[in-house]
């Protein structure tokens, strides 16, 4: 039975990853594609070699985070590990399908939460819980306050528009858009291979991370497209200056945040970065009823994900007879 639910908790975690890897398309390369600077399939390919960057250089506070730092790591049981990781998985992939973003980083931490709390495991409420509410509460206001500072340098730097200017700040926009995947593979690759450190299946953090950016890359090229147009297309309207603005202030609040082992929503740094690009223009610059679907998502996502987890540990738990 043991290694059945090795495969699973394995089995779970790469699809929870591979999830991830679709899910944020449109969150960091979403400003290039929808100002039609690179094809989709050119972005997803960027998405994909970053993300690997990211993931294998620098997710392993992250991994050490989700895998021991939520519940006790002698509590992280495979079978807790696996329920963890399907539940993370599978609200994702609904989330993604109905093109919704959502936080995969609060949906790992409450999934494994609500196992832990099923299960009667320790969980560190006061230390890491507090640390990443203050984290998720702090992430769309940094966004926000670099995503007007940058825009209003961007504006002084470049001066008056030409061709020449609109292509170099294009190329900027792409680089930019990479720097921001890459954060996504630092921040994110933690939340589907964490379990993999925290129960001993993986004892480098290195390892997992790179693995976990593989799964992220593949999920990216093959189901990407349609959070990518949803994003790109439908929700972020920005010209390039300030396209800039709002995608380095993401990408400089999730590498932070990351850094520090806390993994964040590469959603709310990116709305962030938007709001306060918009506030450097004093225009409308995202699509309020886009943004409202999204707000209610981060609500729903923790609650369902401590809720789904919770239940479906005690239901398989009752059922197997296993702890």
């Amino acid at each position: 039975m043991d290694t059945v639910f090795l495969v699973g908790m394995i089995a779970s975690g790469l699809f929870f990853g591979w999830t991830i890897g679709s899910h944020y398309t449109g969150a960091v390369m979403g400003t290039a594609f929808g100002a039609k600077l690179i094809s989709a399939r050119k972005a997803t390919i960027l998405i994909a070699i970053s993300v690997v960057l990211g993931a294998t250089l620098e997710s392993h506070n992250v991994v050490k985070t989700v895998g021991t730092g939520v519940i006790d790591a002698s509590e992280m049981t495979v079978f807790r590990a696996m329920v963890m990781m399907l539940t993370a998985a599978l609200v994702t992939a609904a989330n993604t399908y109905l093109r919704l973003p959502v936080s995969t980083s609060q949906l790992a931490i409450f999934s494994v939460v609500g196992a832990g709390v099923a299960m009667k495991a320790h969980v560190f409420w006061s230390t890491t819980i507090v640390a990443l509410a203050i984290t998720w509460v702090g992430t769309p206001i940094l966004g926000t306050i670099l995503g007007f500072v940058i825009t209003k340098l961007m504006d002084r730097v470049m001066g008056q528009s030409s061709e020449r200017t609109k292509r170099v700040v294009g190329y900027l926009l792409i680089l930019v858009c990479c720097y921001a995947a890459y954060t996504l593979g630092c921040n994110n690759t933690g939340n589907a291979v964490g379990v993999f450190y925290g129960t001993g299946a993986i004892q480098s953090r290195m390892l997992a991370g790179f693995i976990g950016g593989i799964v992220m890359a593949i999920g990216a090229l093959t189901w990407g497209r349609p959070l990518l147009e949803k994003v790109g297309l439908h929700i972020v309207s920005l010209d390039l200056n300030s396209a800039v603005g709002a995608q380095l202030a993401q990408g400089i609040t999730a590498h932070i945040a990351a850094s520090m082992g806390y993994p964040t929503s590469m959603n709310q740094a990116m709305i962030g970065g938007i709001a306060g690009a918009g506030l450097a223009r004093g225009i409308k610059a995202i699509d309020l009823k886009a943004i409202k679907e999204i707000v209610i998502s981060w609500f729903l996502t923790p609650v369902v994900g401590g809720i789904v987890s919770f239940a479906l540990c005690s239901l398989l738990s009752w059922g197997l007879g296993v702890e």
